[in-house]
């Protein structure tokens, strides 16, 4: 159910007899519009009011419904901080559950991540445990209640804003103009295909003429392989058969990078983003394998962390991990700057 009605949302279904379908979200919309209209309405009169901590926080998020790639670029600007302005960072998250938290925590062992609804509780935490100076705050362009000291917005290169429409006939999560709000705007998977920028990148200034670009892409690093717990280079994928297997928002572009490394795909088998896996997605899984009888299965980070909290076993098939990084490839410098100036603010 969730993934058709996604596809009437991101038009993937067209045709009269979807039409009554898509009145009805339409009209969603206009509610859901009309609500976010008001809590803003309740921000500016101070009914609801922004906490402020006493570190300085960033946030990362999107305005569009998954897919941008929010968790690689909280990995790599956690790094950036660390690493490069050298200041104590935490994490905030609200956390879809045990997963999200295990990859971070492997991903980042030496940074505090920090997990719950209440983000504002958590950065007194983040200071009064861990002595933070900085937080990345995980999905935060909508989360209001704490208050940041900057704003990015990833905006998936290939697909920005989907039909245009708020949620649930578009994907958007507001409206465009909630740009206004927006530091740093960062676009994503600018590989993903030949893609001008410069038309979105004029219609952002016209909202926020003070906005920052960055252009980044999802760079693999290396294949996981479990059963031998060691790396492979990622040439190990040229020339095989493969089957993916993966539950995020893009499936789309991981199909393409996996493409992309040599690797011949018999079958993406497709869950729903944040999907929990159960046996019987397992043993269907095997089923498929038997029949197409790939080299190996391939899967995503977010998706090896969930079958390994779950003790699942795939028999005779080799299932192995593709691990990505975020990099910045365009306007790295001009990040740094503005966070080394919210430092010293």
């Amino acid at each position: 159910m969730i993934n058709f009605i996604y596809s009437l949302m991101t038009d993937k279904r067209n045709g009269v007899m979807w039409l009554p379908i898509k009145g009805l979200l339409y009209i969603l919309s206009l509610v859901y519009g009309l609500a976010i209209f008001i809590r803003g309405i309740l921000y500016a009169l101070r009914i609801f009011r922004s906490h402020r901590v006493s570190l300085k926080v960033i946030s990362i998020g999107n305005l569009t419904l998954g897919g941008t790639g929010k968790t690689p670029f909280s990995i790599a600007l956690a790094n950036i901080l660390e690493s490069e302005l050298k200041v104590p960072t935490a994490l905030l998250i609200r956390g879809y559950g045990w997963d999200e938290q295990a990859l971070l925590k492997k991903r980042l062992p030496d940074i505090p991540i920090l997990v719950g609804e209440d983000r504002v509780k958590s950065a007194h935490k983040a200071i009064r445990l861990y002595g933070s100076q900085f937080a990345i705050l995980d999905d935060g362009f909508q989360h209001w209640e704490l208050d940041r000291d900057i704003d990015i917005v990833l905006i998936d290169s290939g697909r920005s804003f989907g039909n245009g429409q708020l949620f649930p006939r578009g994907v958007l999560r507001e409206p465009k103009s909630a740009l206004k709000r927006a530091d740093v705007v960062v676009f994503t998977k600018t590989n993903k295909k030949a893609t001008d920028l410069s038309t979105t990148k004029d219609m952002i200034s016209g909202i926020n003429k003070d906005v920052v670009f960055l252009e980044a892409v999802h760079k693999p690093l290396h294949i996981h392989d479990p059963k031998a717990r060691k790396d492979r280079e990622l040439s190990y994928l040229s020339g095989k058969k493969v089957v993916l297997v993966s539950s995020i928002g893009d499936p789309d572009y991981f199909n393409q990078t996996v493409r992309d490394l040599g690797a011949t795909i018999l079958d993406h088998m497709v869950f729903s983003d944040h999907y929990n896996f159960k046996l019987r997605d397992v043993e269907r899984i095997i089923k498929n394998c038997g029949a197409k009888t790939p080299d190996l299965i391939v899967t995503t980070e977010k998706d090896a962390v969930k079958f390994a909290r779950m003790s699942f076993s795939f028999g005779n098939q080799t299932i192995m991990t593709l691990v990505i990084n975020m990099e910045i490839t365009g306007g790295k410098e001009k990040l740094i700057d503005r966070l080394r100036r919210v430092r010293i603010s």
